[in-house]
């Protein structure tokens, strides 16, 4: 940690976290910046979630933290880890220095407490295994023991050793994620290993949930095009759901959500199943679904969408008319008082929706104009012609 430091941790961060590492300093511990924060810092780039790593115990100090600056911290308590949301905005993920083994291929590791060299060499990538000190006499100090600051600099994700994939197939995903974000490339060893990675289909040994979380991480991406077009490249889409690749309409909509509904209804009919293998919360999954089933049936909709519906169909049928996504101008009972029954009532209710989605019709008289034709002939199913 000697000679001129490369990196510096940004003004407005500084009181807060010297102030947490002169307190772990009290406790008999070291206390340091790790990770993507760093690497962020490096690069000029703002975040609001910075990672800690403490070579002792960790709940006292995210108490201290929470009892200074206001704010809330959760524990997860199968890797002594904290997330402190402090009322600054600051999200902090305060962890114990540890190393990690892992059982079997794909399960999430065992740990045991250890040194920062060795949290370093848990990360997935060496662009991530930086760290800066927080300690009063040594604030600031750079620890790079596997050259993350050479690796950034040359642009290059490179893994840490050549089990990475395989003791965690999400890594898999994160490579191309970051290689999209910051348009740098695959070290030709991690390279090559991805490769073998997807030909012996790590990814199968993750659970879904797990693949679920990358991916919706991947779809937070603003050049996600370029991460789902290495995925087809790699044959890593597969994993995700067969068929799937880049869309258009994605360039369209903004939210994670909403590029989510594009995915499943530019599937087609395999978009429902599709949806079923994402776990994702039950109410989101019944919007999307109830979107895609109005993409696919080419129809206005009964009832009236929500902006994230319609933004989602808008997006995958970008050609489609103002009031196409309006609910239908007509009901029901609209058709039984013009005397239509039974089947010529779903007839001609399929017929004005159809024409509504089509543009055809712009207005409830227009619509009754449609079915006092359609009710006018022998057969409403015959060809109507256009209001």
């Amino acid at each position: 940690m000697k000679g001129k430091n490369p990196v510096s941790i940004p003004k407005k961060y500084q009181e807060i976290l010297f102030s947490i590492g002169t307190y772990a300093e009290k406790l008999g511990t070291k206390a340091w910046i790790v990770g993507g924060a760093v690497r962020d810092f490096y690069l000029g780039r703002d975040t609001l979630d910075i990672d800690l790593s403490f070579e002792g115990n960790v709940d006292p100090l995210a108490g201290f933290a929470v009892k200074r600056w206001g704010g809330s911290k959760h524990k997860f308590s199968q890797f002594s880890t904290f997330r402190v949301n402090l009322t600054t905005g600051l999200k902090l993920d305060m962890v114990r220095a540890r190393r990690e083994s892992y059982p079997r291929a794909g399960v999430l590791p065992e740990v045991t407490p250890s040194c920062i060299k060795d949290d370093l060499f848990r990360r997935d990538f060496t662009a991530n295994s930086w760290a800066l000190s927080i300690m009063p006499g040594s604030f600031g100090a750079s620890f790079d023991p596997f050259g993350a600051q050479k690796d950034i600099d040359a642009g290059i994700i490179r893994i840490l050793h050549p089990k990475s994939f395989l003791d965690d197939p999400t890594r898999m995903c994160r490579a191309v994620r970051f290689v999209g974000r910051f348009g740098w490339k695959l070290a030709p060893k991690t390279e090559e290993l991805l490769k073998e990675a997807v030909k012996q289909q790590y990814p199968l040994l993750l659970s879904r949930e797990r693949l679920t979380r990358e991916f919706l991480k991947i779809n937070k991406e603003k050049e996600i095009k370029r991460i789902l077009e290495m995925m087809r490249a790699y044959g890593m889409l597969q994993f995700v759901y067969p068929g799937l690749e880049w869309h258009d309409g994605l360039n369209r909509v903004k939210t994670v959500d909403e590029r989510l509904g594009v995915m499943v209804c530019s599937l087609g009919k395999s978009g429902e199943e599709f949806l079923k293998s994402m776990r994702v919360k039950k109410e989101l999954a019944q919007e999307i679904l109830e979107a895609w089933k109005v993409s696919e049936s080419c129809h206005a909709p009964l009832r009236a969408l929500t902006p994230m519906q319609q933004a989602v169909i808008r997006a995958v049928h970008p050609g489609l008319k103002k009031y196409a996504l309006e609910p239908c101008f007509l009901r029901g009972r609209d058709l039984k008082e013009l005397g239509l029954a039974g089947r010529r009532i779903s007839c001609a209710l399929e017929r004005c929706r159809r024409m509504q989605w089509d543009g055809k019709v712009s207005s409830r008289e227009d619509a009754l104009k449609i079915v006092q034709v359609c009710f006018g002939s022998s057969n409403c199913m015959g060809d109507v012609p256009s209001a």
